[in-house]
């Protein structure tokens, strides 16, 4: 019996399963903490120092510092290139306007693993730590940003930052617990759905402390890079734990891909549904 085609969006479903699978597995069975030979040199303080880092600089630029990222990138533009690209995507349903949305995010993303890669191994050159993560969270957030952007969701919202938040924690998992957190992540790309189509006012409030979450993502960040931040600390050797920088912004901006294209999809078809079920 001749199997039935898929069509494009059944298509792009089994793609992204795909990918995802491929990115738990990797890290199931790959994951491991880079610089853990350096636990005994790394001195006690180190830790509690990189947690109150990434919590105060996510919360200054979550107060402060989105306008600032805003200006290195046209918001506004971005916008008006997503609904581009959804008009041609409900007029045409082919191959090229289906996956342009995660073209045109991967484009961004990969010019901001550029820059930060260059940022991270810079600060290596001259012993500094520390004082790199607050840029570091920028170009984190920004990669985040343009990212939800080019599948037309605004992140200047409680859920949007609570959502980008779990992101950057899941994707630093590994082994099982990484498999166990994807699924919690998938339940919540599913809560989520219709929240786009919605005014902020309609939205459905998670139940969720922000700020909380903040400090889980925080321990997540410094448990993962803490060896490295503590290398990037010395002259010259820096440059080993300054590289890290951008290997751990992989891993997020990667991760991120696959959770936006998911409530991408996710979107599409609770519109759909949402339109059938008006009266004629």
């Amino acid at each position: 019996m001749r199997r039935k085609r898929q069509n494009i969006w059944e298509e792009e479903w089994d793609d992204l399963r795909r990918r995802e699978e491929k990115y738990i597995y990797k890290n199931c069975v790959q994951g491991t903490k880079l610089f853990s030979k350096l636990q005994k040199v790394v001195p006690k303080t180190l830790q509690s120092k990189l947690d109150a880092a990434f919590i105060k600089a996510f919360t200054v630029v979550f107060d402060k510092g989105t306008g600032v990222i805003e200006k290195t990138y046209d918001k506004e533009k971005r916008q008006s290139e997503y609904e581009v690209r959804e008009y041609a995507a409900k007029i045409r349903e082919d191959k090229q306007n289906v996956r342009a949305f995660r073209r045109k995010a991967t484009g961004y993303a990969r010019k901001n693993l550029l820059f930060s890669s260059l940022e991270g191994i810079g600060f290596g050159l001259i012993g500094l730590g520390l004082p790199d993560i607050p840029l570091f969270v920028s170009l984190m957030l920004r990669n985040l940003y343009e990212i939800s952007l080019s599948f037309g969701y605004d992140y200047d919202n409680m859920e949007e930052r609570f959502f980008q938040l779990r992101v950057i924690e899941t994707a630093l998992y590994s082994g099982e617990e990484m498999r166990k957190r994807d699924e919690d992540m998938n339940i919540l790309c599913k809560n989520l759905c219709g929240s786009k189509q919605q005014k902020p006012e309609e939205t459905k409030k998670l139940a969720f402390d922000l700020t909380d979450q903040i400090h889980l993502t925080a321990k997540a960040l410094s448990d993962d890079m803490l060896y490295a931040k503590f290398i990037q600390g010395k002259m010259l050797v820096g440059v080993i734990g300054g590289a890290t920088d951008v290997t751990v912004l992989k891993r997020i901006t990667d991760y991120a891909m696959l959770k936006y294209r998911r409530r991408y999809l996710l979107d599409r078809e609770w519109n759909s549904e949402a339109e059938q079920k008006q009266p004629i």
